[in-house]
């Protein structure tokens, strides 16, 4: 269900794309994982690249998505095989909130230097502090558990610091479920879940997907 409603965000960013440009977009999928984010767009891209520092992560990848560039390969440390490139649409879904602050600043950065001017990050937020779940964690367990993620604010500021703006924030899992305790029936829920990404509950969601542009320098536009 999570992934339904990303993958319309992606498809929307795609289609915005193409509408005002001639050509399809060199694509980059940074901690590209497993290669599900990497499959789906892959095919609407002029070239695309997958990057991820796990072996095994990059060799199951290999699996599910053939004929698609993939490199073990840190950007945010030294030189990188990416050097030199840079790139229309850059993702990075389920990153950011899992890293610590620190990487999570080198990281956008050196999507950022990737990213042409114009280009951009998409990536999600899918342990916002914000949302109806991680409360509903917190009061349970008497503060004992839901760390980690990120809120709104943090995701905000790191966007800010990285020159980047944001176009677009959608957001999904508003209904605060558990991996160990999905809600019945399921269309009910999947009902109200489609009624939620329609209305103005992005600081209550669980997963925030954020479209960010670079901007055009002022020469460029010339």
């Amino acid at each position: 269900m999570m992934w339904q409603i990303e993958g319309r965000v992606l498809r929307g960013t795609l289609d915005r794309y193409r509408d005002n440009h001639e050509h399809p977009p060199d694509y980059l999928d940074f901690a590209c994982g497993t290669g599900r984010v990497l499959g789906f767009v892959a095919p609407h891209t002029a070239t695309a690249v997958g990057v991820d520092v796990s072996p095994s992560m990059l060799e199951l990848a290999r699996q599910n998505v053939p004929g698609v560039r993939l490199l073990e390969a840190d950007l945010t440390h030294g030189e990188t095989p990416l050097d030199g490139r840079h790139f229309d649409l850059v993702t990075a879904f389920r990153f950011f909130p899992n890293a610590e602050p620190e990487l999570r600043r080198d990281a956008i950065s050196a999507l950022t230097d990737h990213l042409r001017p114009g280009g951009r990050l998409v990536f999600n937020n899918h342990r916002s502090l914000s949302s109806l779940r991680h409360r509903l964690v917190r009061l349970l367990t008497l503060g004992r558990r839901g760390h980690g993620g990120m809120s709104p604010d943090e995701v905000t500021e790191l966007i800010s610091e990285a020159g980047l703006e944001i176009e677009t924030v959608s957001h999904a899992g508003v209904v605060p479920e558990y991996e160990w305790l999905l809600l019945r029936p399921r269309w009910i829920i999947e009902w109200l879940e489609r009624l939620a990404t329609r209305l103005p509950l992005a600081r209550v969601a669980e997963n925030l997907i954020y479209v960010c542009r670079k901007p055009v320098p002022e020469a460029h536009r010339l």
